[in-house]
């Protein structure tokens, strides 16, 4: 299981003067996962990587990684992970279907410097869940729209305070 300390540090947003406890939600579409990662307007997606924790390194294993954005919505932070669909280069395949629990970090530019992105996905919290074609559960078993995921982020209120 993913430490709690881990889950902390990874769920905060880069884009802020000091950790901001924001959550990635996530959903089947298939047998993919999708997930979707909050972003700051005008910041898109450039890649992502699907992390486990591992007693070897940085203390992280890395099952899947991928770059260039295939679709408009992949850019905008919703993409499959472990799958081809949302990236055009595949950097690292995985070896089969992702396991229960484990970590998203993309990279991410636009407007503000490059940054890095963190959810953490824990697909049991999926078998209690029903959801309609804009939600979302989170690793906390919120359900939650795709606006609803963005608006965690600061740099979004500020957007909508101008």
């Amino acid at each position: 299981m993913l430490s709690a300390a881990a889950v902390a540090g990874l769920a905060g947003c880069a884009l802020t003067d000091g950790p901001v406890d924001t959550v990635a939600g996530f959903r089947m579409d298939g047998a993919d996962v999708l997930v979707a990662m909050p972003l700051c307007s005008g910041d898109r997606v450039e890649s992502a990587v699907v992390v486990v924790d591992s007693e070897q390194g940085d203390g992280f294993e890395t099952l899947w990684s991928a770059r260039e954005p295939r679709t408009d919505q992949a850019r905008d932070g919703v993409f499959h992970v472990n799958s081809p669909r949302s990236f055009t280069t595949v950097t690292k395949e995985s070896a089969g279907a992702p396991p229960g629990e484990f970590f998203v970090e993309t990279r991410q530019g636009g407007k503000r410097e490059t940054s890095t992105g963190s959810g953490y996905v824990d697909l049991a919290e999926l078998k209690s869940v029903e959801l309609a074609d804009d939600e979302y559960v989170t690793y906390k078993g919120k359900v939650m729209t795709r606006a609803e995921i963005n608006a965690q982020l600061p740099c979004n209120k500020k957007d909508k305070q101008k």
